[in-house]
């Protein structure tokens, strides 16, 4: 899903949710609080609406939907590349 540059936030607290999606809150303690295993972790990159994101012009970028299976593999919901730190935030998270 495209978001707008203005959205786009630095840094903030990595969490699974239910079904092992991965969010970025502002707050450690609402990463916390809304995680499925209680568990948050300091995220470095970028974010908007409680997803990743990564460029996608010079406006705008893509949220990413990043599923962490129970085997440790990652999916992106649109097929999107996963950047390596969002990947070992998510991994990290397992």
């Amino acid at each position: 899903m495209s978001t707008e540059a203005s959205a786009v936030r630095n840094g903030g607290y990595a969490y699974l949710d239910r079904f092992r999606i991965l969010h970025i809150e502002s707050t450690q303690e609402a990463a916390e609080s809304k995680s499925e295993y209680g568990i948050a972790i300091k995220f470095e990159g970028q974010h908007a609406y409680g997803h990743p994101v990564i460029p996608a012009s010079c406006d705008e970028y893509e949220q990413l939907a990043v599923t962490v299976h129970a085997d440790g593999t990652l999916t992106e919901k649109d097929g999107f590349s996963i950047p390596a730190h969002v990947k070992a935030a998510a991994l990290s998270l397992k």
